[in-house]
């Protein structure tokens, strides 16, 4: 599968925007508009968005547009693939049958156009989606890195899928922030507050079964580090 890029080097706004970034949104898209809103998004911010874009919520077509949208409309947003995405772009070439089977059971039937197969521009836009990004100060990916091998930066498949993913100290100077493993709020806040070399921002925004630590989609400024904060109202 061509990827555009493993990996993108971007370098903080000279306007004055803020640095923003936020994890599995999950099919959520009224939950994430709602997010943005209290965020008061602006064309001098950059927007991170690190993966699972899809499933598990009822609306994964509206994120996608929404993402789309911001695109189109001249903001700085930089997106990076999640488990979800590869699966289902795996199975579009590998098992068609197995996808749609996946997306009913997982509410995205939604992404398929009315001849049952997933909408061009979203293929697009999944394929051309880059595995982690380096910031000056901080990497930014989905799930984490595999830093049991010397080059920790070509093992894809541990940047989407790793689980329980710790460091001792920050990897090459830079904080490393990800999501894929939903997480007690109390503990992201803990991390954050003591500057820990990783801090994973998933809620678990569509996990609200799990209890009144988890449901909340997250937008954390990486510059003033204020992390902003969105109930489920998708489901």
């Amino acid at each position: 599968m061509a990827q555009k890029s493993i990996g993108l080097k971007v370098k903080a706004p000279e306007n004055g925007g803020r640095r923003l970034v936020i994890t599995d949104i999950h099919g959520c898209a009224n939950t994430f508009d709602k997010l943005l809103n209290k965020v008061g998004l602006n064309q001098n911010d950059q927007l991170f968005l690190l993966g699972d874009y899809i499933n598990r919520g009822p609306r994964s077509k509206q994120v996608i547009d929404q993402i789309l949208q911001l695109k189109e409309d001249d903001f700085n947003v930089f997106c990076l693939m999640g488990n979800h995405e590869e699966t289902l772009l795996h199975l579009l070439f590998e098992s068609p049958e197995e996808l749609r089977m996946l997306l009913k059971s997982r509410k995205s039937l939604n992404l398929l156009n009315k001849r049952g197969f997933v909408r061009k521009r979203f293929v697009q836009f999944f394929r051309e989606l880059a595995y982690y990004i380096k910031l000056e100060d901080h990497f930014l990916v989905h799930a984490g890195f595999n830093m049991k091998i010397d080059k920790p930066l070509t093992d894809v498949h541990a940047m989407c899928w790793t689980r329980n993913f710790q460091i001792e100290k920050p990897y090459k100077g830079r904080q490393i922030l990800f999501g894929h493993t939903p997480t007690k709020l109390s503990k992201i806040r803990l991390q954050l507050e003591q500057e820990s070399p990783y801090v994973c921002l998933d809620n678990g925004c569509s996990h609200t079964y799990l209890g009144k630590e988890y449901g909340r989609l997250l937008c954390y400024d990486i510059d003033s580090r204020e992390l902003f904060k969105q109930k489920n109202i998708d489901q």
